[in-house]
């Protein structure tokens, strides 16, 4: 195989209802900014609060769309009419904070309407990577007629603080960044605002606390109005999969379901523990009746074993069909409700999650043998349930994007179903995120400057990568002056007695050998970056950098006795990940690349391996050929899973997903844009393998193979235009655009 070859939804919802979408943001921008941030007078910016906002108004010979914008800091929930119509904004920065797009028509009718809106401050116990200046809310008419009649500060609109939910902190004895629980008292909660026909007028009017600015443009404030890239996020239905655990009373199976209610007598101890069947996340809803003096705690536990204690609590009121639901994300495969009873009785008539994703439409699929067929499905699902706002590696425990684990689940989103804005939006992030060192910071967005050699140089391989699924020079001449001033900075601390990287800053404790082939191997592809980029100069200047860092490294780390790159120049330890790096890097003579990549894989994988260091050992496997022992590490994969490891419900478990279509289907972009592929299938014991992924211009690519006697045949569909290579064996066939038999 070519060395160096350049190269990656919706789940089944198991009936899911769909209880309402943001809809997808419409082309527009305003063409002036009239409305103003808005909040309660007596709110404290960054005190912990929710807020309910309202807006009543008539609509007369109503017709079209009614398209705002808006935002809020931190959070805000949408209502229209009482229907549920979108939730945001997605998690950005205060340089760039993002507002939506929404048309709300669907929703209006004619006469009477209500915008109401529900905007939490989450004050000190926000999540990590939630940024905030201070309560506020914003919506903008994109049209003067809409402006007219929705602005915020320039019309009048009434808010209320919901003083029935207060803070739960999160118990944990590792780092926690997500959202805190929530504790409710339902007595206080002025039921039914968002409905049309509830009373306002005791509320108070809200007042402007500052004006919008643009991002892009000088201002003496933050939060820089910029439009989200991303589309509204989907909610469905998702009901409880089983009871694990019944006591003090044995619910009906319809219970579950939503179709028959739970009665739990007065002065009753209830415990349940309720199975999602795999891990999730979302809002879980529940709908009670009666119940004063009643205390219902909820705790929500992951597929896997962990210290962390995320708990909602709920005291109601005993009134009628109450629903309450949580107000941040919550994560978990299992929820333990413990319910006690006062004097009166509890009706629970329903009790649900409301998935909540980023809306993908998933077109790919995958099969081979049941072993891999279930890790395909374990990927996906870990690839997807972190898939929001941003890209959540753990949406569990941190709810952050870190750039090596989205550029992992962002390729695979993009594999499932072409889309790429969750990808695109981490890129820009991290470029968002860079520090005056010329760096970029790990997660982001995130409050706190985690920041790493090892990301930032791992950010030009996302970038490469993106490319090779889809062509955008616009794209990759706006990051590249990133790209040239982190490798400026590493090259700033080079050794001079060595001519490898020296003592840096933000490298931690990072072996030297590491850390040279991670500066190495983003040389080769800032290289090919520059002259995409039309910036043959530089790519020169960089392709001669790394033949030089090359020709040192192999002088000071390689071991000839063991044909393996040391740690160091000690030459006493070391590892798959490193030699991995140098094989990608060409660090490697072309002679002796299959022998050491042998080494590599016939090297038992330690048990600390990182699915991250994983990426690029399966990389290097693709790219050189040398794939014999994947399916072997396939079974490493598969006995995280089994053995319920943390590592296998986050994000980046989508490494499968890539490698199985890379490596075990063979599909790989050999150029930008994936306009000309190699497909080199080693199927292990598979006697089949049948894939499918979506290419960038939103068309499929096919493969459906069968194999028996050491040949190969079966058909593969590409799309029109795109070109490539069938190889197997050795043995190579000219592939075109559409569908074609194959067999060697």
């Amino acid at each position: 195989m070519k060395y160096l070859l350049q190269c990656l939804l919706l789940p089944a919802l198991l009936g899911f209802t769909l209880m309402g979408a943001a809809q997808d943001a419409p082309a527009h921008n305003p063409a002036q900014w009239d409305a103003r941030w808005i909040a309660d007078q007596n709110a404290v910016p960054a005190a912990y609060g929710v807020y309910l906002f309202r807006k009543e108004f008539q609509l007369l010979n109503y017709s079209g769309p009614f398209i705002i914008h808006l935002s809020a800091d931190n959070h805000y929930r949408l209502y229209v009419n009482g229907q549920f119509a979108g939730t945001g904004p997605a998690r950005s920065d205060p340089a760039n904070w993002y507002y939506e797009t929404i048309d709300i028509g669907p929703q209006l009718k004619y006469g009477a309407n209500v915008i109401a809106v529900e905007v939490t401050n989450a004050g000190p116990y926000k999540p990590r990577g939630q940024f905030s200046q201070g309560t506020a809310l914003l919506i903008q008419g994109h049209s003067s007629r809409e402006a007219a009649i929705i602005n915020t500060g320039s019309t009048s609109w009434r808010v209320l603080e919901d003083e029935s939910v207060h803070p739960l902190p999160v118990k944990s004895t590792s780092f926690y960044g997500a959202a805190p629980g929530d504790s409710v008292m339902a007595q206080y909660h002025p039921w039914g605002w968002e409905q049309p026909a509830y009373k306002d007028s005791a509320w108070a009017t809200a007042v402007v606390v500052s004006q919008p600015l643009l991002q892009g443009r000088s201002a003496n404030g933050w939060r820089l109005l910029t439009p989200s890239p991303l589309g509204g996020l989907q909610q469905e239905r998702q009901s409880f999969h089983s009871l694990v655990t019944t006591q003090g009373i044995t619910p009906e199976a319809t219970w579950l379901k939503g179709t028959a209610p739970l009665t739990i007598p007065a002065k009753r101890k209830v415990h349940l523990v309720l199975d999602a069947g795999q891990q999730t996340t979302g809002f879980p809803e529940m709908l009670i009746s009666g119940g004063l003096d009643a205390g219902i705690k909820i705790s929500y536990q992951p597929a896997y074993t962990s210290s962390t204690i995320v708990q909602d609590v709920i005291r109601p009121d005993g009134g009628l069909r109450r629903k309450f639901r949580s107000g941040g994300y919550r994560s978990f495969r299992y929820v333990q409700l413990d319910i006690e009873t006062g004097k009166a009785p509890l009706v629970l008539h329903d009790y649900y999650n409301v998935y909540t994703q980023y809306g993908l439409q998933d077109k790919s699929s995958f099969t081979a043998t049941p072993a891999t067929d279930s890790l395909w499905a374990a990927g996906k699902r870990a690839a997807l349930t972190g898939a929001q706002d941003n890209l959540y590696n753990d949406p569990f425990q941190e709810q952050l994007q870190y750039i090596q684990d989205a550029r992992i689940q962002g390729l695979a989103l993009t594999y499932f179903s072409g889309d790429d804005h969750l990808l695109r939006n981490a890129l820009v992030q991290t470029d968002q995120s860079r520090i005056p060192e010329g760096l970029m910071r790990s997660r982001y967005p995130s409050d706190d400057r985690m920041v790493s050699v090892t990301d930032a140089l791992s950010w030009i391989g996302a970038v490469q990568d993106y490319l090779l699924y889809k062509a955008d020079k616009s794209l990759a001449k706006q990051f590249y002056p990133g790209i040239r001033s982190i490798l400026d900075w590493v090259d700033r601390y080079q050794d001079p007695a060595t001519g490898l990287p020296g003592s840096m800053p933000y490298s931690d404790s990072t072996a030297l050998s590491p850390i040279t082939g991670e500066y190495l191997y983003a040389l080769r592809q800032a290289a090919l970056i520059a002259g995409y980029c039309d910036k043959s100069a530089d790519s020169l200047i960089y392709a001669r950098t790394a033949d030089k860092l090359r020709e040192v490294w192999y002088q000071q780390c390689y071991d000839a006795a063991k044909g393996l790159y040391a740690e160091t120049p000690a030459r006493k330890s070391f590892s798959r990940y490193t030699n991995a790096m140098a094989v990608l890097a060409q660090a490697v003579p072309p002679r002796q690349v299959k022998n050491v990549m042998q080494r590599l894989v016939s090297e038992k994988a330690p048990p600390y391996e990182s699915l991250r260091a994983k990426y690029y050992i399966f990389k290097a496997m693709q790219e050189t050929g040398v794939t014999e022992t994947f399916p072997a590490e396939l079974k490493v994969l598969t006995s995280l899973l089994e053995q319920n490891q943390t590592a296998a419900y986050q994000s980046s478990a989508a490494v499968a997903n890539l490698f199985l279509l890379g490596i075990t289907a063979g599909i790989q972009s050999t150029s930008y844009g994936f306009k000309t592929v190699l497909i080199a299938p080693d199927p292990g014991a598979a006697p089949t393998v049948n894939a499918v992924m979506v290419h960038p211009d939103g068309e499929l690519i096919v493969v459906r193979l069968v194999f028996k006697n050491n040949r190969v045949s079966g058909t593969v569909r590409l799309p029109f235009g795109v070109t490539g290579k069938f190889r197997w064996r050795g043995r190579e066939i000219t592939l075109h655009g559409g569908p074609q038999e194959v067999s060697l």
